[in-house]
């Protein structure tokens, strides 16, 4: 067994690492990004690749989804396949794209997060869709990516809402790994040190989270800004992989994936918007009524989904479409006891008439 956790630098000084890391990898580099990430982080990014010494290849857009279209095109460009390393900035889906194209080309790969609403940026997988939005596949990578880079005055010049979205994918974590491994089946060092970091994930938020969303509303990089961004990047990476692929998932990204069938989730939800609604029916399953009552009253504090309606969504709606395909994705192959429809749609319906 064989295990690499997540390497990361933050803080304002967090680039002057690229010297010693990349430079250890060669002294060419490709810049494979987002497009909104780049207007934000080049000012910073770049010089410091010069001050480093190493010299840049080319600055790629990644595209615009994580598909294997676009993964595609990245190990086409003549910029990417002759650089020594690739350096992805960027949210979660260009840092999946670009993590996926790094593990076809075998280049080593290093992140740059420009904003926190995932643990993309330091995880083993990449989550890949179709080109129409629904969700395809997660394919398990190589490696790790060699380092991440979190400047915190990047994740705050971005949309509050994205960072509200990363606190309420990373609680999903410590949710869904701690149920998933309730079946009594003996853990691993590795899963139980994974499941046990997932808490990071959780309380901390619950304890931090209001303050940080509201420092980096006013453009402030602050303790708890910087506390809160690690435990929605770092964290839930950590648990991603160390446990073994049977806790690394439940019902919250099931149900995620499953809500895509509706292309209004992906065109006007976040992910971590619908997976904390998911959070919530996954406790409401598991009946963990002090997790739940805690989780709910975050959600409602902070404006994140609640119930169906905060998704465009109507009770009177049967979701056969959105329960079939939560049921087959791969998120529930292990489960801690039968999960059916007919559960979640009775939690999902309980979870309308909630009150803490």
């Amino acid at each position: 067994m064989t295990i690499r956790l997540p390497r990361f630098t933050v803080g304002a000084d967090a680039f002057d690492a690229f010297g010693p890391e990349l430079g250890n990898r060669g002294k060419t580099v490709a810049v494979v990004h987002g497009e909104k990430a780049w207007q934000a982080a080049e000012k910073y990014v770049l010089p410091a690749l010069q001050k480093a010494g190493l010299t840049v290849s080319g600055c790629i857009l990644y595209g615009k989804e994580a598909t294997w279209e676009n993964v595609n095109k990245i190990c086409a460009r003549e910029e990417v396949r002759g650089a020594d390393c690739i350096l992805a900035v960027g949210g979660g889906k260009c840092l999946d794209t670009v993590k996926l194209a790094a593990d076809m080309l075998d280049k080593p790969v290093f992140t740059v997060p420009t904003i926190a609403s995932n643990c993309a940026p330091v995880t083993q997988i990449s989550i890949i869709y179709n080109p129409d939005g629904s969700f395809r596949e997660i394919p398990r990578l190589k490696r790790v990516p060699e380092h991440c880079f979190i400047d915190p005055r990047v994740i705050v010049a971005a949309p509050i809402r994205y960072f509200r979205a990363g606190l309420g994918d990373a609680m999903a974590k410590h949710v869904e790994s701690s149920w998933s491994c309730k079946g009594g089946e003996a853990l691993s060092f590795a899963s139980e040190t994974g499941i046990n970091a997932g808490k990071m994930c959780f309380y901390p938020l619950l304890r931090l989270g209001q303050q940080a969303l509201r420092d980096a509303e006013r453009g402030l990089a602050t303790q708890a800004v910087e506390d809160c961004v690690l435990n929605v990047v770092v964290s839930p990476g950590i648990t991603s992989v160390t446990v073994h692929p049977d806790y690394n998932g439940g019902i919250a990204h099931a149900l995620f994936y499953g809500l895509t069938q509706r292309k209004h989730i992906e065109e006007n939800h976040l992910h971590g918007e619908v997976v904390s609604y998911g959070t919530l029916v996954n406790l409401m399953v598991d009946k963990d009524w002090e997790k739940l009552s805690a989780a709910y009253a975050f959600g409602k504090a902070v404006g994140l989904p609640t119930c169906l309606a905060d998704l465009e969504l109507t009770r009177e709606d049967p979701l056969e479409d959105v329960l079939n395909a939560t049921l087959a994705n791969q998120e529930m192959k292990h489960t801690p006891y039968p999960v059916t429809k007919q559960m979640l749609r009775q939690a999902i319906l309980a979870l309308e008439d909630y009150r803490p």
